[in-house]
C-alpha cells in the first residue's frame, strides 16, 4: 500500500480532531438530524414523571402534526410527520409540561443519493476505495450538519468514525483482519505463496483450469470468509495474471467462494452467529404455538 493512500485519510482525520465539535442533546426525545422534504419521518418522545403524559408536535404556524400519549419512563413515536420546507420549522414537541424544538436542516429527497454516487464515482476514477468511502460519508455529514464543511469534518469523526471503531464487534473484525493480513504477508515473504503457486501450476495450465483451481482453493479454505479472501486472492493472483485471467474475474471467483462457503460449512466462524439466528427463530416460533398462547 502506498504511503499516500494511508496519509490522506489520516491527515483528514487529524484535521477533524482540531476543529470545534458542537454538541446538541435532547432529554425529552430524539429527532432526525436531517429532514428530507415531503418524506415521512418519526420523532421519538420520552415519558417522564409517574403519570401518563400527552405529547403534541406543532409546526412553526402552530398546526398540530401529531399527538398522542406516552407512559411514564417509556417512549412513543410521533410517526408520519411530513415537512415540505424550512418555513414549517422549527417544530415544537410538547411532552406533558416539558417541550423542545426540532430545527434540523431540510433537504430534497434526491440529495440523499449523492453520497453513495460520489463514493462510487471516486472509486472508479482513482481506483482507491478508502478515500472514496470517506468522501461519501463526509458529503452525507455535510448535509446533516447544515452544509457547513468545517463542522462536517469534525462530526465525521465524533459521530461516525470514532463510534464505528469503538464498537466491540467492529474492532474485533479490524484486529482479526490486520493480524490475518500480517500472517499472509509473512508467509508470502517467506516463499509460501510461491510454493503454492508452483504446486498449483501443473493443474492451472490454461485459463479454464486456472479458474477451476481458484474455485477449488476457495472451497478448500472454508473456515473464515476473510481468511479465504486474503489467502486465495493473494495466492492465485500471480497464476491468473500469467494465464491472462482478468482481475475482475479473479475477484468474482474469490468473492463467490468466501462468505457463501463459510456460511454453509458447519465448521467455520459463521457457526455461532447462525446458531444464534436459529435459536431466536425457534424461540419466536415456540411463543406463537397454541400451547404457548393458551
Amino acid at each position: 500500500m502506498q504511503l499516500s493512500t494511508i496519509a490522506r485519510p489520516i491527515a483528514f482525520g487529524l484535521l477533524a480532531f482540531l476543529l470545534p465539535l458542537p454538541l446538541l442533546a435532547q432529554n425529552q426525545g430524539e429527532a432526525p438530524a436531517v429532514i428530507l422534504s415531503d418524506i415521512p419521518f418519526d420523532i421519538k418522545v420520552l415519558g417522564e414523571g409517574s403519570e401518563l403524559s400527552r405529547f403534541e408536535v406543532r409546526n412553526h404556524a402552530g398546526k398540530i402534526l401529531s399527538s398522542g400519549t406516552v407512559l411514564p419512563q417509556e417512549s412513543a413515536s410521533a410517526a408520519g410527520l411530513i415537512v415540505g420546507s424550512t418555513d414549517e420549522l422549527p417544530l415544537t414537541v410538547t411532552v406533558g409540561n416539558e417541550s423542545f424544538t426540532v430545527d434540523a436542516p431540510v433537504i430534497p429527497g434526491w440529495v440523499s443519493i449523492l453520497p453513495p454516487l460520489l463514493a462510487i464515482a471516486l472509486a472508479l476514477i482513482f481506483r482507491e476505495v478508502i478515500t472514496a468511502l470517506l468522501a461519501g460519508v463526509w458529503l452525507g455529514t455535510f448535509f446533516v450538519v447544515g452544509f457547513n464543511p468545517l463542522t462536517a469534518t469534525g462530526r465525521l469523526v465524533d459521530l461516525f468514525l470514532v463510534p464505528a471503531v469503538a464498537n466491540a464487534d467492529h474492532a474485533a473484525i479490524m484486529v482479526f483482519t490486520l493480524f490475518l493480513g500480517a500472517m499472509v504477508g509473512i508467509v508470502s515473504r517467506n516463499g509460501g505463496t510461491q510454493g503454492i503457486v508452483k504446486a498449483v501450476e501443473p493443474l492451472a495450465s490454461n485459463p479454464k483450469r486456472g479458474k477451476l483451481a481458484t474455485w477449488l482453493a476457495g472451497m478448500a479454505i472454508f473456515f473464515d470468509d476473510y481468511a479465504n479472501t486474503l489467502i486465495v486472492g493473494n495466492t492465485m493472483r500471480p497464476i491468473t495474471d500469467r494465464l491472462k485471467i482478468s482481475r475482475e474475474k479473479l475477484a468474482y471467483l474469490v468473492d463467490s467462494t468466501a462468505a457463501p462457503v463459510a456460511a454453509l460449512v458447519p465448521v467455520s466462524t459463521w457457526v455461532g452467529y447462525e446458531i444464534s439466528l436459529i435459536g431466536d427463530g425457534l424461540s419466536i416460533a415456540a411463543s406463537q404455538t397454541p400451547q404457548a398462547a393458551g
